[in-house]
């Protein structure tokens, strides 16, 4: 699989599979390129829910968040099993797991994202997973980091995780600001969800996300 940066990735975090057709429809119309199956979703809902997602919208690359701790392997096949093209593991997992998802990624073709939430030196574990052959790494300042220091956000590592490896950089978003200073700097993909699609007018949020980001994006140097 290749990607056209900036790729911009909504985050379906509902407890329905309902709610998550529903927000990806807008997305989709919205001009939003790849679709997330939120951690949340597949908790609620079963992995079927990923499989739904898919058949909904076949021409849109579907990313399965588990947020990977153990069977890296067993969740590859089972993303390719639901149609899915992506999926996750945390880089805080055993550095087994990691490496049994990307054996069973060459195998399928799925592609494994590492999501350094919570990893204390992120770019020495950004160029081990790289060195490991994971496909893209995933910078995440998570929702109860944000509660507590609002001031921060992901694009904090951006820079440190660039210089450690050449392969794609996917940065979560929460909302344009943020969104913009990561693609100017070279990142590959932002994830934005809640709460730019929480609002009173998601589509109209969410278009205006995407022209900004696309209007701001910058290659890699």
């Amino acid at each position: 699989m290749e990607i056209k940066p900036p790729v911009i990735q909504i985050a379906l975090d509902y407890a329905t599979v309902e709610e998550a057709l529903a927000m990806a429809a807008i997305g989709v119309q919205a001009g939003v390129d790849w679709l997330e199956a939120g951690t949340p979703l597949i908790v609620n809902q079963g992995a079927g829910a990923i499989g739904k997602l898919k058949r909904a919208f076949p021409d849109y690359p579907v990313l399965a968040d588990y947020k990977t701790m153990d069977s890296g392997g067993k969740n590859v096949s089972l993303t390719k099993a639901q149609g899915a093209q992506v999926m996750t593991v945390c880089g805080n997992a055993p550095d087994e797991t990691i490496k049994s998802a990307v054996a069973v990624s060459r195998e399928t073709g799925v592609w494994v994202v590492v999501d350094l939430i919570g990893v204390k030196h992120p770019g020495a574990r950004a160029w081990q997973c790289a060195e490991w052959g994971v496909n893209m790494i995933y910078l995440h300042y998570g929702a109860d980091q944000r509660r507590a220091d609002a001031s921060r956000d992901s694009v904090q590592w951006l820079e440190e995780v660039m210089s450690a490896v050449p392969i794609p950089i996917g940065v979560g978003t929460f909302g344009a600001e943020d969104a913009v200073r990561a693609v100017q700097r070279g990142a590959s993909l932002v994830a934005i969800g809640h709460p730019v699609i929480s609002g009173l007018e998601p589509l109209k949020d969410l278009t205006d996300f995407v022209q900004k980001v696309r209007a701001a994006y910058r290659p890699r140097a």
